[in-house]
């Protein structure tokens, strides 16, 4: 009798047409709503053969040739890019092109002598390249041909978007004005003829062809959801799953035959033979570990495309290494680095809540965040959380913690604005598209201050930083995305932000990270001696808590890692601990952490998420009178009956 997993070894998918496929191309195309189309995202990639189930060692094919498959029953196909030209799907189609074009003679202009010459000059031209002359033939040939489809790779090379205030050569305005007259032609579409764009990034296309007036469908392709990365992975694997599979067999007979009498000894090794006959049959393979799980698997590759994940299988295979979760997690870190690397840092998040000293409200509050998760009760998954409060007081470390204990994906963003005009914006699409692919994500947007300013604020650079704003304000407030894009922006300066950004919605909890208390210092000399693995004999850290009150848990990293030194590498004993305190130099000024910590306050959105010591954080801010205008903080602080003073 075979087992669950034999019975799921297969290499055979059944077909399931993509829900974009389907919902943006095909019922358009077939309703005759629609003839001309604009496809993004992953254009390059593979695609589910639609003949999957009787060809699976071919189930997977690029997406171009899943287009020429679509479309062989059209009279006339044209694949054309800017460096190639046109290239026909057959001959018979680029013969009956120059034909319908006047580039091959016939019967007809051999009666005609100057019609005959004109036609053998532009045969022996052939077919030209550029799209100036390259569009007007083919225009020519759809007039007068029905059931034709044009495919235009690489649309952005022949129609760019030039950016806001850029003006762009006659001969690419004719170009775009071109693809836009096709795309609101009522007679092409009559006539059963198609027309698709293809691009990578949908925003480097001109925005002529993607407005309203123009008619364009736009398709995104989007990467593989983990039901199609686990059809994906389990066609791949299958030869390297059927080889475990033998592997086990073998060794179970090799434990029968220890046992076995001559002549049934003699029956095994021959079902041995043939099992390693089977074994030698699959080739070379992929070494799997032994607890090998498709879905485990699945998970993992999260935000990577069918081709990526070829990558990977490939790289196993030439250099031998076992397909574990370690080598996945490594090179999908370096793969989906190297593709959004100037955009954000894919990052492994390695420590969890028990690394973390202090702030056990924060914490539990962040529990119930990973329950509703779990649950899949994403109503009480916040859109966004601000962390607000002076460096170095664990805000970090709290992102981080979340996206490892959540099991999510997780990245720190980095600065989408470009020098290049136009660029910004399809930067920022791109950022976008890349949070949905790897959704559930846990984003980390660093010092946000700086990159959310308000948009009042003089920038002069003809609205970009406005038009981002815009783009990333509807991605915030997308109620699709609650619970699997939770975006934590960090910052000491909250009151510099947008407010548009910090209303519920965008920013349903902004939650005040301050100095360590007195109580918790304790617990963050523990934390951080067990996370440098630090050896030390002082069982009570009561006395030092005492002498780095004020200071940050960042601070309290440096001195450990100061009294390691100090111990010349050996147990940090409590002269080594003094000594490393007293050379310690705070690097921030207390008025500074005062003043951070106060517009922090004011921007609290919940009573029940203030430090427990909230009172007596605000009388030491009154009692040291550093902060200009103290009273009128104080003031606000009263009248909005966040803390008794």
């Amino acid at each position: 009798m075979k087992t669950p997993k034999e019975e799921t070894l297969t290499n055979v998918i059944e077909y399931k047409m993509p829900e974009w496929l389907e919902k943006d191309f095909i019922l358009p195309l077939k309703s005759g709503m629609a003839h001309f189309f604009i496809f993004h995202g992953d254009t390059d990639g593979l695609v589910l053969n639609p003949k999957c189930e009787i060809e699976p060692d071919t189930a997977y094919i690029p997406f171009r040739e899943f287009l020429r498959q679509v479309f062989d029953t059209r009279q006339i196909v044209i694949f054309y890019d800017v460096a190639s030209g046109m290239r026909f799907l057959t001959s018979a189609m680029e013969k009956e092109f120059k034909k319908l074009a006047g580039l091959e003679t016939d019967a007809a202009t051999g009666a005609d002598p100057i019609a005959a010459a004109k036609a053998d000059l532009a045969a022996k031209r052939g077919l030209p390249q550029d799209p100036n002359s390259c569009l007007p033939l083919i225009e020519k040939v759809m007039y007068k041909s029905e059931n034709m489809a044009v495919v235009i790779k690489s649309a952005h090379f022949i129609a760019p978007n030039p950016g806001a205030n850029a003006m762009l050569p006659a001969n690419e305005r004719v170009t775009i004005q071109t693809l836009r007259n096709w795309s609101q032609s009522e007679r092409l579409r009559s006539k059963n003829n198609l027309i698709i764009l293809l691009t990578d990034e949908i925003t480097k296309v001109s925005s002529e062809l993607r407005n309203n007036g123009s008619a364009a469908n736009q398709v995104f392709i989007p990467k593989p959801d983990k039901d199609e990365r686990i059809d994906f992975i389990s066609n791949t694997t299958y030869r390297s799953r059927q080889k475990q599979v033998l592997e086990g067999e073998i060794a179970q007979l090799d434990k029968q035959s220890k046992k076995a009498d001559t002549s049934v000894d003699k029956k095994i090794a021959a079902e041995v033979n043939e099992k390693r006959v089977e074994v030698e049959s699959l080739g070379p393979v992929i070494t799997l570990p032994s607890d090998f799980e498709v879905s485990v698997f699945a998970h993992a590759a999260q935000g990577m495309s069918f081709r990526q994940i070829s990558e990977i299988f490939l790289q196993a295979l030439k250099t031998g290494q076992t397909l574990d979760l370690n080598f996945v997690k490594n090179r999908k870190r370096n793969i989906l680095n190297s593709e959004y690397g100037e955009l954000m840092e894919v990052v492994d998040a390695q420590r969890g809540f028990e690394d973390i000293g202090g702030l056990t409200y924060i914490k539990k509050y962040l529990q119930s965040v990973l329950d509703a998760i779990k649950n899949g009760e994403y109503r009480l998954v916040p859109m966004g959380i601000y962390f607000m409060g002076p460096p170095g007081t664990g805000k970090t470390a709290l992102v981080e913690a979340l996206a490892k204990e959540a099991a999510f994906n997780f990245i720190k963003t980095k600065n989408i604005r470009s020098m290049w005009v136009g660029e910004s914006e399809a930067r920022m699409q791109k950022f976008i598209y890349a949070l949905r692919s790897l959704a559930p994500v846990v984003v980390m947007n660093d010092e946000a201050d700086l990159a959310d300013a308000q948009r009042d604020a003089p920038k002069g650079d003809s609205g970009v930083a406005e038009r981002l704003m815009k783009m990333w304000m509807e991605f915030l407030s997308d109620p699709r995305i609650r619970g699997k894009v939770v975006v934590i922006s960090c910052t000491n300066r909250p009151d510099r932000i947008d407010p548009a950004l910090k209303r519920s919605g965008r920013g349903d909890q902004r939650i005040l990270i301050p100095m360590p208390s007195m109580d918790e210092l304790p617990d963050i000399f523990r934390v951080m001696f067990k996370r440098y693995n630090i050896p030390t004999d002082i069982k009570n850290f009561a006395t030092f808590a005492k002498k780095t009150d004020g200071l940050s848990g960042a601070d309290v990293e440096a001195i450990i890692l100061a009294a390691f030194r100090f111990a010349s590498g050996k147990i940090v004993d409590s002269n080594a601990l003094n000594s490393a305190i007293d050379d310690f130099i705070p690097s921030a000024s207390q008025s500074a952490i005062d003043f951070m910590t106060m517009v922090g306050l004011l921007e609290c959105s919940s009573r029940l998420l203030l430090p427990p010591n909230v009172g007596q954080i605000v009388q030491g801010i009154a009692k040291r009178n550093l902060i200009e205008d103290l009273d009128g903080y104080l003031a606000q602080v009263r009248a909005r009956k966040i803390v008794n003073i």
